[in-house]
């Protein structure tokens, strides 16, 4: 349903299908039910700073991240990657896809490879 992925649109950040999505979409604790809707309501409030879906996440340009390596410092270019369970490709393949199609991740050519480390997934507690 993609007509609530409106971040970007002239519906806008406020548009209700998409507000209501977002409350919807949140995992709440155990609250009472007043507590619940008050929650709830805070969260239909802010709406505007949730995304639902990846490609409504856009660059910014009021920040520039820089990483001030030497030179000719040397990197390892063969990762050792513990093989992920079938769990973790079934998970972790689509996102890997959808970063892709919406231009968050590219693929590279070989050559251009300047350093690699291994995909950690972290379990969650519970």
């Amino acid at each position: 349903d993609k007509e609530v992925f409106t971040r970007c649109m002239e519906k806008g950040l406020f548009y209700p299908p998409r507000v209501c999505r977002v409350v919807e979409t949140v995992q709440y604790g155990d609250l009472l039910s007043e507590e619940l809707k008050q929650v709830q309501m805070l969260v239909a409030e802010f709406a505007d700073t949730f995304a639902l879906s990846v490609q409504e996440v856009k660059p910014v340009d009021f920040i520039k991240f820089r990483l001030n390596i030497p030179r000719n410092t040397k990197f390892p270019l063969k990762v050792h990657q513990k093989p992920l369970t079938q769990a973790q490709m079934e998970w972790y393949l689509p996102v890997l896809e959808e970063f892709n199609r919406v231009g968050i991740l590219r693929d590279i050519r070989a050559d251009e490879v300047k350093a690699v480390h291994p995909t950690v997934l972290a379990q969650k507690a519970h």
